[in-house]
């Protein structure tokens, strides 16, 4: 198990706040976007989920092998006191799943999670990609230390004999400005408990209102729906702008990725490869 702790040296110019800080910053690195990687590029009948602008309603992905439906894991959590709990991620790179922070620490539960257990393109009873446990993550002290929803992310990173995003592929990730994102349709996809087991759902809207560290939007989303990837699909190309954490009556809320959170989670997946 992982216990994420730095000693306090004076922040440098440019440094991201201490709270988001449990890796060096790369906040000197000129990065605003970086590319996915889909290892079987072709067509497929789900495309038009991408596209539709219709109703607020969720539907199955049956085509779970798919590109990028393949790149989204249902996560099956047991926490530290033994408590089981379901959640979302998505692969960001060979050995990295982004997902929540509340999916790896849990303040209620007895913090860091004993073990989670990494199934992509789970459809129902069947597994295409196997099964990875993993008991190593990173998240941030926003998140840890503050219990705040605006740094409510992390990352879980597998085993290096276990590189799923190199039979998946991954999205790639993108820091949008503000202007950027207010109005923008994304997708979002991921593993509600409400339906059956180990079915994926999709869901598509455009992001209604936007702060330095949130989006918000009336895409719907149920309990194990948290870290589902909240993506941006234009010129062919998909990338992560935000990953969904939060339910509300009027809007439900994901965590933006801002320069900070952009920069932690490309330091993260370059690390691990």
């Amino acid at each position: 198990m992982v216990r994420w702790a730095r000693r306090y040296r004076p922040r440098a110019p440019g440094e991201a706040p201490s709270s988001e800080t449990y890796v060096e910053s790369s906040a000197a690195q000129d990065l605003f976007e970086v590319e996915g990687f889909d290892p079987q590029t072709t067509e497929f009948a789900d495309e038009q989920f991408e596209r539709i602008h219709g109703r607020d309603d969720r539907v199955r992905v049956f085509g779970t092998t798919s590109f990028p439906w393949r790149t989204i894991c249902k996560l099956e959590i047991t926490a530290a006191n033994g408590r089981r709990f379901g959640c979302t991620g998505a692969m960001i790179g060979p050995r990295t799943v982004l997902t929540n922070g509340h999916c790896v620490y849990m303040h209620d539960n007895g913090g860091w999670a004993r073990s989670i257990r990494v199934i992509p393109g789970k459809n129902g009873s069947s597994q295409p990609y196997g099964v990875v446990t993993s008991r190593f993550y990173h998240s941030v002290r926003g998140w840890t230390r503050d219990r705040s929803s605006n740094y409510d992310y992390a990352v879980i990173v597998l085993p290096r004999s276990n590189k799923l995003g190199n039979r998946t592929g991954w999205m790639g990730l993108a820091s949008l400005s503000f202007f950027s994102l207010l109005g923008l349709r994304i997708n979002s996809s991921g593993y509600p408990g409400d339906k059956p087991y180990g079915t994926q759902w999709w869901n598509s809207n455009n992001i209604l209102a936007v702060t330095a560290r949130r989006v918000y939007y009336r895409i719907d989303t149920y309990f194990g729906q948290s870290g589902s990837p909240n993506w941006r699909y234009r010129n062919g190309k998909r990338h992560i702008v935000a990953v969904h954490n939060t339910g509300g009556s009027i809007m439900n809320g994901g965590v933006r990725l801002s320069r900070p959170v952009f920069n932690n989670l490309v330091t993260w997946k370059n690390r691990y490869t």
